[in-house]
């Protein structure tokens, strides 16, 4: 009888110490890390370009949202969900709100380990941001301390999204508009123009004040500042 409880002791200490190791390696499961684990990237992510294929502009929004100040974000591009890791893992007291078309399978998947890892922080709203930023303005009282757009790249997509995103603002939110390039023409890629110009006429028009911005690779980079708030 001794020999049966020690054994049945022995199973049980296993199992403890088996689910606190499963447990620490799957708290501690990145995004990419996830889409291999399932089979659906294995030799790793093959959709959309996202942030954290660059290292300078993860570090940057790492930073930037590391801020006692910075506690809603929102932004437009979910894909597949790599930005909403960088955001949501870089500071524990933030909630995030993302908008995407959702025309991609692996929005759902991303979606799925974002709210596995970051539980109640993070709702996903698909459609056309065209049609879903305004009708959330218009229905939620809410303000945005860090706006990331990264949506659809065509000039009409990234004007009115910017336009619309001023509506969900206060005098010290940071904008940022992804996939500008500057003072390097021959890295201008097809999907630069229509952020780029959307930006540079929201400057020129002084419904933008930027604070900066930064070139990284051949069709990478990115500009950020604060909408004038009248």
């Amino acid at each position: 009888m001794e020999d049966k409880y020690i054994i049945i002791l022995l199973l049980i200490v296993f199992l403890i110490i088996y689910g606190c190791w499963w447990y620490k390696k799957n708290s501690n499961q990145s995004l990419d890390d996830y889409y291999k684990t399932i089979n659906k990237f294995p030799s790793g992510f093959k959709g959309e370009g996202y942030s954290q294929q660059i290292i300078e502009q993860s570090k940057f929004l790492k930073n930037i949202t590391n801020n006692k100040d910075i506690k809603n974000v929102m932004e437009i591009g979910f894909n597949g969900g790599h930005s909403a890791e960088i955001f949501l893992s870089s500071n524990k007291n933030i909630n995030m709100v993302s908008f995407d078309i959702g025309e991609h399978d692996y929005v759902k998947l991303g979606k799925h380990f974002i709210d596995k890892t970051y539980p109640g922080r993070h709702q996903l709203i698909i459609g056309d941001s065209l049609k879903t930023v305004p009708e959330y303005y218009k229905t939620v009282n809410k303000k945005f301390d860090l706006i990331f757009i990264d949506g659809g790249h065509d000039y009409h997509t990234a004007k009115y999204d910017l336009i619309n995103c001023k509506n969900l603002c206060h005098d010290k939110t940071i904008v940022i508009m992804d996939d500008t390039i500057y003072n390097k023409d021959e890295w201008i890629m097809d999907w630069n123009t229509g952020p780029i110009q959307a930006w540079n006429e929201a400057k020129e028009s002084g419904m933008i004040r930027e604070l900066g911005h930064e070139n990284y690779a051949p069709g990478r980079g990115q500009s950020w500042g604060n909408y004038n708030i009248i």
